[in-house]
């Protein structure tokens, strides 16, 4: 059970985001601590693993920032000392021992605290300066000014340009698609010749002529000709795998005029005609609010995908392909529901993890967990090679 040093779930909060973000250097600012707030909401305060488990992608950009939030968390809610091995880790610096003693009461006593911002209306300890802060944002609606101040992945800066994608993926990208278009539908339709005789058919057309079955009817397989819907997650746990992904979005457009693009982090946003625009050569710059460099709803984005453009994009041609590393905070059902519904109404549904091939990795991450039942392929493309292996291992309905 985790033991909170404040008095109330603001304060620890932006206390715990503060040591983080001023003794390692995590890049958090409202915009995360307000992700992290809204995780919490739907997690349980008493266990500690599910604190953790949902707080941990958000404030932690990468496998090394997830090590030290560990630690960090260990320290602050459950006061074990880092270990031999991690104060080795240059990040950890030297810290005043008052700042993480537990007094007699169960709370935090701080001899010394550094000023997390500079604020000038009080000389208050800068985890109340930060929750103040946010809180006056949101009654003043001041939070795009203070996102661009104080969380550097929001910015806009923080998203890759789209450029023209190199001859090697558009190459690969083209062996994809040639090799499920030379795929046949596992339906069989009616056509004027064909691989099978219907006669059922044959037979009800030969009614008028008194039984003379005089006109055979056959069925085929026609060939497939799939559209793609590629969704890339954005969030910031994925910020060091995101450039193959655009890589990918450009190549597919390339090839297949019809993919239709979309990225997400807490909100899904269309960016299909920045992706054609530089597959025809031109270098774009997205302009993401909300999806991007934030934490990870996963369920939430994709059923904002299903009300605004599901009807229009989703069939039995349809292939979908979420990158993603399946670390989401949103509602579990809201997310099997809406992957349900997706694999339903698709020939296919494509998750591509970056982190799969890494070494120890293991697809138990909520959103992974929930996946894996209506992913026809689970796959890692990182480089065009790995695009090729996909299209030789891809299966659709």
């Amino acid at each position: 059970m985790v033991a909170y040093p404040y008095d109330n779930l603001p304060d620890n909060l932006a206390a715990f985001c503060g040591i983080l973000r001023r003794e390692h250097r995590f890049l958090i600012g409202p915009r995360e601590l307000a992700d992290a707030a809204r995780a919490l909401e739907i997690t349980s305060l008493g266990d500690e693993p599910a604190v953790r488990n949902a707080l941990r992608p958000i404030l932690s950009a990468s496998a090394e920032d997830a090590r030290i939030f560990d630690v960090v968390f260990d320290h602050f809610f459950l006061g074990r000392e880092p270990d031999r091995a991690s104060r080795g880790d240059e990040r950890f610096s030297s810290t005043s021992d008052a700042d993480t003693r537990r007094s007699t009461a169960g709370k935090r006593v701080s001899n010394e605290t550094p000023e997390l911002v500079d604020d000038p209306r009080v000389e208050a300890p800068p985890h109340r300066v930060l929750v103040e802060t946010l809180e006056h944002a949101e009654e003043e609606g001041a939070a795009g000014l203070l996102r661009a101040t104080y969380s550097p992945l929001d910015g806009e800066g923080a998203v890759p340009d789209l450029v023209q994608p190199a001859e090697s993926w558009r190459d690969a990208a083209a062996a994809l698609v040639r090799r499920l278009r030379a795929g046949s539908s596992r339906r069989w339709r009616p056509a004027p010749r064909g691989q099978r005789f219907d006669l059922r058919r044959t037979l009800r057309s030969s009614l008028p002529v008194g039984g003379e079955m005089l006109v055979p009817h056959w069925r085929v397989r026609r060939q497939q000709r799939p559209r793609f819907v590629l969704l890339i997650d954005g969030s910031r746990s994925m910020t060091a795998h995101v450039a193959p992904a655009l890589q990918l979005a450009v190549a597919l457009s390339s090839v297949a005029p019809g993919t239709e693009t979309f990225a997400f982090s807490t909100a899904l946003r269309r960016v299909t005609h920045d992706v054609r625009r530089a597959a025809a050569g031109e270098r774009r710059r997205l302009h993401l609010h909300r999806a991007w460099g934030g934490g990870t709803t996963i369920g939430v984005c994709l059923g904002e995908f299903l009300r605004t453009a599901g009807e229009r994009l989703l069939g039995r041609d349809t292939v979908v392909m979420i990158w993603s590393d399946g670390l989401d905070v949103g509602d579990p059902e809201l997310l099997r529901d809406t992957l349900a519904y997706i694999a339903r109404q698709t020939a296919a549904i494509v998750w591509l993890n970056p982190l799969l091939d890494s070494p120890g990795y293991e697809p138990t991450a909520l959103g992974m967990s929930l996946a894996r039942p209506f992913a026809t392929t689970l796959a890692r493309v990182s480089d065009p090679d790995g695009l090729r292996r996909l299209a030789r291992v891809m299966r659709v309905a």
